[in-house]
């Protein structure tokens, strides 16, 4: 579909088109089908709504989990250029997904100070754990409001100072949850 869009060469167009006919069609019929994203991406998502962005201090306000995701990864499709990097700051790290749909995703980078760096894996999982060492790489401080969630994914998953570092009660509780100890 993406060289369809690129392509000025009609009788490729017209070939791809008969190629994706049932597919565009069942896009068409079932759009929940087009708007979620892949499950690898969807998990870490789920990660992040049950760790809800943090808000320290009177001067930062509280945002929303919707918010926070898009503090975590962005979507683009392919071939859209990337003009809100030139209008993001210096920021912390963030996921760039690109792919047709999101529930498709081809190619991973991580974006930073308005550039980006290509992951060297092409699955979700594995672009995330080059997003949280780019973390340590780069001597980045996380996102305030991404603060529970990657001391989550730092202390429970990776082993990284963990009883070292500050939790708050909602990490502590969920990781006893999940290893089904104690508080």
């Amino acid at each position: 579909m993406s060289m369809m869009r690129h392509s000025a060469d009609s009788k490729v167009v017209k070939e791809k088109m008969m190629v994706t006919f049932q597919h565009r069609q069942k896009m068409l019929q079932d759009p929940a089908a087009a708007s979620t994203w892949d499950s690898e991406m969807a998990a870490l998502l789920l990660l992040l709504h049950l760790l809800p962005p943090t808000c320290k201090g009177r001067k930062t306000s509280k945002i929303s989990t919707s918010d926070a995701v898009n503090l975590l990864v962005k979507f683009v499709k392919v071939g859209q250029a990337w003009t809100f990097l030139q209008n993001t700051g210096p920021i912390q790290p963030f996921l760039l997904c690109v792919g047709e749909r999101k529930r498709c995703l081809q190619d991973f980078y991580i974006a930073m100070d308005q550039k980006v760096i290509p992951c060297s894996t092409q699955t979700g999982v594995a672009a995330f754990d080059e997003l949280f060492k780019a973390h340590f790489v780069f001597s980045v401080s996380y996102d305030e409001a991404l603060q529970s969630f990657f001391t989550f994914i730092q202390t429970t998953v990776y082993g990284i100072d963990s009883g070292n570092v500050k939790e708050s009660p909602r990490v502590k509780e969920i990781r006893a949850r999940l290893l089904h100890t104690e508080l």
